[in-house]
């Protein structure tokens, strides 16, 4: 009963730590949730349109040896909620996605090089968001969030092939690096079943309106082929554990 979180550690945007005029790069660092153990580090490679909106987006994963475990591209030329988006898993050759052509829009996924390649179609509609559409959905609502209402929308998962009711709403307030931040908590939207997934919980910086950590379900695989709880952290300065990352534009 996990499908609800499958929004993924990589969905969403987080602080810059590096930019070059219109490209902004950052790298988030993931730990096992449970025992706070490290696991990898994701680099994020934006090209931004001129309102600062991601347009094409580039995320490498890397394992705490520095090995290249995943990659994932994102178009957002489309939608800005919803991106045409493809991941893969190098070992397993797993792949999840979304297509867009004449037919209309499509999530697919396969679970290795050899096995079927299964699609569902869904229509695109206003309150939907997909993948690391996501963030900029939320910001879209950031100021009714703050003020205490709770969002209802409908999240399309590729890893699931279907698309969720979500709902989400501010909860009590936190630190991060030292700074006061805000958290909201999203959950499907059905009630007794939320008591039985696993909800996310994102923080965020209240003023920037920039994810600082994200807690939930990843969409990256262990080696029995599951999905496990994470936390990533977009820290200011890299981690000591992570060792010698790349934080800058064409740096991985």
């Amino acid at each position: 009963m996990r499908t609800a979180v499958l929004i993924a550690t990589c969905l969403l945007s987080a602080p810059a730590l590096a930019a070059d005029g219109n490209t902004h790069c950052f790298t988030g660092y993931g730990y096992e949730l449970e025992s706070n153990r490290f696991a990898y580090t994701e680099h994020h490679e934006q090209m931004l349109d001129d309102a600062g909106r991601p347009v094409d987006w580039t995320v490498t994963y890397r394992d705490p040896d520095g090995e290249v475990i995943a990659r994932k591209t994102l178009d957002f030329s489309h939608n800005e909620f919803v991106p045409v988006y493809r991941m893969r898993m190098i070992d397993s050759g797993y792949v999840e996605g979304i297509e867009r052509d004449a037919s209309g829009w499509r999530m697919f996924r396969r679970d290795g090089e050899n096995a079927e390649h299964e699609t569902e179609p869904f229509e695109l509609t206003d309150n939907l968001a997909a993948d690391s559409g996501f963030h900029p959905f939320l910001q879209s609502r950031f100021d009714t969030l703050m003020d205490g209402e709770t969002r209802h929308f409908r999240f399309a998962a590729a890893g699931r092939q279907s698309a969720f009711d979500l709902q989400v709403a501010r909860i009590e307030d936190t630190k991060f690096e030292g700074e006061t931040a805000v958290r909201f908590e999203a959950e499907l939207d059905m009630w007794l079943v939320s008591f039985f997934v696993d909800s996310l919980v994102l923080t965020y910086d209240p003023h920037t309106r920039e994810l600082l950590e994200y807690r939930g379900i990843g969409n990256l695989h262990d080696a029995e082929g599951e999905t496990y709880p994470v936390r990533v952290a977009y820290y200011s300065e890299p981690p000591d554990e992570a060792g010698d990352v790349a934080t800058s534009c064409g740096g991985d």
